[in-house]
């Protein structure tokens, strides 16, 4: 069997592949830092491939530096004994799948936000993803904080405010500071506000939050844009995905071009590497 997964902040999605079978399934995000937090339920839904034998290659958030790609390494061994395990970053899964064996600029978007240079095989950071805490600029959980920021210190026009209060899906201040401080996955549950929001985009306010939170993630990448102007610059992520008129509109009012945004990059990650599998 081969396993294709990717892993954000909110999710994993597994892909796998055999001669009997063949499917995907989701999980919890999988962070070199909260491991532990993968929940029994989550074991349960995999419990039918770890019995297996073959080939993982997993693309992970957080799995950039060595250390960390040996902290999943060695939790997913336990857990699947009999494979061969790749674990590799989540954007350079990305720039596989957006740019393959071309050099290109891929920037994520999703519960968190980074941006690297692919040359065709090698990932390089020039400059660093500082995380929720510090900054993330064009993330769900930048989004999100911005959308309650205002919404509670009444910045928003009446009628934007009424139809707040009535949307069950939207939390009161008390509740929400209940909900994201004592939660064990903070930046999932402030990020998973944004498919809410992305429904209201047609209020200038809304428009107006998505857009300075993508011009601050141009803003924090400013030098590596400029210094590799040339590239094709590529996006995936879910945050990218939602709002992909006002990314393509905010990255042409910087003077770039993006070349092609995916909600996802399993898809082509998983049909490259079954191919490959196939051709053994």
């Amino acid at each position: 069997m081969i396993i294709v997964a990717d892993s954000g902040g909110t999710k994993t999605v597994w892909y796998y592949s055999s001669p009997e079978k063949s499917g995907s399934l989701i999980t919890s995000g999988l962070h070199p830092q909260s491991l532990s937090r993968f929940s029994p339920q989550d074991t349960e839904t995999i419990m039918p491939l770890m019995v297996s034998s073959g080939r993982l290659y997993f693309y992970g958030t957080g799995c950039y530096h060595s250390d960390h790609r040996q902290e999943v390494y060695l939790w997913l061994k336990q857990r699947f004994p009999l494979f061969e395990i790749i674990v590799e970053s989540d954007l350079i899964g990305s720039a596989t799948a957006l740019h393959g064996t071309n050099s290109g600029l891929v920037g994520i978007l999703g519960t968190g936000s980074s941006l690297g240079v692919w040359n065709g095989s090698q990932l390089v950071l020039p400059i660093p993803s500082l995380g929720w805490m510090i900054g993330d600029p064009g993330s769900g959980t930048d989004i999100a904080r911005r959308f309650f920021t205002q919404w509670y210190s009444r910045k928003f026009p009446d009628n934007l405010n009424q139809i707040l209060e009535q949307n069950p899906a939207f939390d009161s201040a008390p509740m929400l500071i209940e909900k994201i401080y004592s939660s064990p996955s903070p930046t999932k549950d402030i990020a998973a506000y944004c498919k809410e929001i992305s429904s209201l985009i047609h209020f200038d306010p809304i428009r107006r939050i998505v857009q300075y939170s993508f011009h601050d993630f141009f803003d924090y990448y400013e030098h590596v844009l400029k210094q590799y102007a040339s590239l094709p610059l590529a996006f995936s992520g879910g945050i990218a995905h939602a709002f992909k008129p006002i990314l393509s509109a905010v990255a042409q009012a910087r003077g770039y071009n993006i070349f092609a945004v995916i909600d996802n990059p399993i898809k082509q990650l998983a049909a490259i590497h079954f191919s490959e599998y196939r051709s053994i």
